[in-house]
C-alpha cells in the first residue's frame, strides 16, 4: 500500500515578476496608451508626477549608437534590487533628455484630413470659369447630405440663388463626376450611372439594370436577367460591377476620424537616418521628491509607505526609460534597413523580418514584436505602421526581393500595358523572370489576386468595350 509523505525540495526556474510583466505591458502601448496607463498609476501613487508632452522629448541618432555597449539593457529584466532615488538620478534619459539630437531641422506638422470642401474646391476651381457657376457649385456642397446625395429641392435652390433651373442642373451635371463620383446625384440609380459612366462601362444593359433596382432587391434575378438580354456568365459580371460601385460615395466626409499622431519620426539626413520620438504625445513622468523627504520625516507608517512607493515609482520610471529606448533602437535599426524604401517607395522595399531586427539591436524577438506590433512612425512618405517596414522575400539566400516590393512592379507592369497587348499571367512572370526574379507563375496570379486585378482575359474584354463605346461615341 503506497504511503504519503511531505518532502522539501529546492529546484530553479523562471519566475516573471510582477515589476517585469509591468515593463512587458508598457512595450505594447502607443504613447497615447502609455500615458493613459501612467495617469492611472499615479492616481495611486502620490509620489508619480505625470506632465504632458511637451516638445523637447529625446531623440537618438547614429551618434548615440554606444548606449548598446553598456548603457542600453539588452532585453527586459526582472526588477535590480536596491535601486534608489539617487541611482537613477546620476544619468535620467528622459528626464534629462540626455542625448537629443544635434539636428536642428523640425518636424513639419501631419497636414489636416481633407474636409468635404476641400475635397471639392480646386476641383471648382478647374472646371467653373464665371462667379455664378462656382456660387451655384458651392450651393450644391451645401446641399449634400450625408450619403453624398442632394437633398434640398433644384426649385428651391434656384429661388434662393436667383438664377434659373437650368443652370443649377448644368453645374450639378458636371459635378457628378468629380472625385468621389456619383456625389451631387439626386436618386441612387443616378449615382450609380455616374459611376459606370466614369469607367465607360455605361450600356443599355447597365441602364436597364438600374432602372430596376426594385428588381434586384426583392432577388427577381431570372426577370432582370432576360429584361438585361445577357446570359448568365454576363449577368453575373454586370452584378459584380454593381457591388464594386459605392452608393454613399459621400459618406467618407460624413464623420471623418482624425488621422493618428505617430509614436516616432524618421528623417534622412545625409549621414543616415534619424530616429526621435514625438513630442506631441511623449508623456513625462517624475518623482515628487519634496513629498518623498516630508514622509520620510514623520512616523514609521509613513517612512515605510515613502519607502515603498519610491521602489514603486523607481521601477515604472526603469521600465519607461527602457521602453523608450528598445523602441528607438529598433526603429532606427529598421530605418537604416529600409532607407532606400523611405527615398523611392515600395518598389525598393527590401525583404526583412523581426529576427533579423532582434539579431541586430541585441533584443529578444518577441520584444521586437511588441515594440513593433501597433506603432505608427512619421516618415518622408507619410504616417506608416511599424509593422510595415517588415515584408517576406523572395529569391535565393544571396539576394532576394520583397513581397510587396515585386506587388508594386506587378502593378506597375499592368497599368503599363497597351490597350491591344495585355499581359498573361505568364508574359508578366516571364518579365519579372527577365528583371532578374526568381518567381513563378501561381505566385504572380496570387499577387495580382491581391491587389484586387482581374485576369488577362477579363481585362481584355473591358478594352474592348471601351474601344467600342469610344468609336459609338465619336460616330
Amino acid at each position: 500500500m503506497a504511503r504519503l509523505s511531505l518532502q522539501a525540495r529546492q529546484t530553479t526556474g523562471l519566475v516573471m515578476t510582477g515589476a517585469l510583466q509591468q515593463a512587458i505591458g508598457l512595450l505594447q502601448l502607443s504613447n497615447q496608451e502609455l500615458l493613459a496607463e501612467l495617469t492611472m498609476l499615479a492616481e495611486s501613487n502620490p509620489l508619480l508626477i505625470v506632465s504632458p508632452p511637451e516638445d523637447d522629448a529625446p531623440s537618438f541618432t547614429e551618434s548615440a549608437l554606444d548606449l548598446r555597449d553598456g548603457d542600453l539593457p539588452r532585453d527586459l529584466e526582472p526588477e535590480t534590487p536596491g535601486l534608489s532615488g539617487e541611482t537613477w538620478e546620476d544619468e535620467p534619459l528622459l528626464h534629462h533628455g540626455a542625448y537629443d539630437s544635434e539636428d536642428e531641422s523640425h518636424h513639419e506638422p501631419m497636414a489636416p484630413r481633407p474636409t468635404r470642401l476641400d475635397q471639392f474646391l480646386s476641383q471648382i476651381r478647374l472646371r467653373f470659369d464665371t462667379q455664378q457657376e462656382q456660387a451655384i457649385a458651392l450651393a450644391l456642397i451645401e446641399a449634400l447630405d450625408e450619403s453624398g446625395r442632394i437633398e434640398t429641392p433644384i426649385g428651391q435652390l434656384a429661388t434662393s440663388l436667383g438664377t434659373s433651373p437650368d443652370a443649377i442642373e448644368q453645374v450639378r451635371l458636371a459635378m457628378l463626376f468629380f472625385e468621389p463620383v456619383g456625389c451631387f446625384a439626386l436618386s441612387l440609380a443616378e449615382c450609380l450611372a455616374a459611376q459606370f459612366q466614369a469607367r465607360n462601362r455605361y450600356d443599355p444593359s447597365v441602364a436597364t439594370l438600374l432602372d430596376h433596382l426594385d428588381w434586384l432587391a426583392r432577388g427577381e434575378h431570372d426577370r432582370l436577367r432576360k429584361a438585361c438580354a445577357l446570359d448568365a456568365q454576363d449577368y453575373a459580371e454586370l452584378l459584380q460591377e454593381l457591388r464594386a460601385c459605392k452608393p454613399r460615395p459621400g459618406s467618407s466626409f460624413s464623420t471623418p476620424e482624425p488621422e493618428a499622431e505617430p509614436d516616432l519620426f524618421i528623417t534622412l539626413a545625409p549621414n543616415g537616418p534619424l530616429v526621435s520620438l514625438n513630442p506631441a504625445t511623449w508623456p513625462r513622468l517624475t518623482i515628487d521628491d519634496a513629498l518623498y523627504r516630508r514622509l520620510l520625516s514623520g512616523r514609521e507608517d509613513a517612512r515605510h509607505y515613502a519607502q515603498e512607493k519610491q521602489s514603486e515609482a523607481t521601477t515604472l520610471l526603469r521600465a519607461v526609460e527602457q521602453r523608450a529606448r528598445s523602441l528607438m533602437l529598433i526603429c532606427l535599426e529598421i530605418a537604416r534597413v529600409q532607407t532606400t524604401y523611405l527615398k523611392e517607395g515600395i518598389a525598393a522595399l527590401k525583404p526583412l523580418t523581426l529576427s533579423q531586427i532582434a539579431e541586430k539591436t541585441g533584443l529578444h524577438e518577441s520584444t521586437v514584436s511588441r515594440v513593433t506590433a501597433s506603432r505608427l512612425v512619421g516618415t518622408p512618405r507619410g504616417v506608416l505602421p511599424l509593422r510595415s517596414f517588415f515584408s517576406t522575400g523572395l529569391g535565393d539566400d544571396g539576394e532576394q526581393t520583397s513581397a510587396d516590393a515585386i506587388k508594386a512592379r506587378i502593378k506597375q507592369i499592368i497599368g503599363d500595358e497597351a490597350p491591344d497587348s495585355i499581359l498573361s499571367d505568364d508574359a508578366i512572370t516571364q518579365k519579372l523572370q527577365e528583371a532578374g526574379l526568381a518567381i513563378q507563375r501561381r505566385t504572380v496570379a496570387k499577387y495580382r489576386e491581391a491587389l484586387g486585378i482581374a485576369g488577362s482575359a477579363q481585362r481584355r474584354r473591358d478594352q474592348k468595350l471601351k474601344a467600342h463605346l469610344a468609336g459609338a461615341a465619336t460616330a
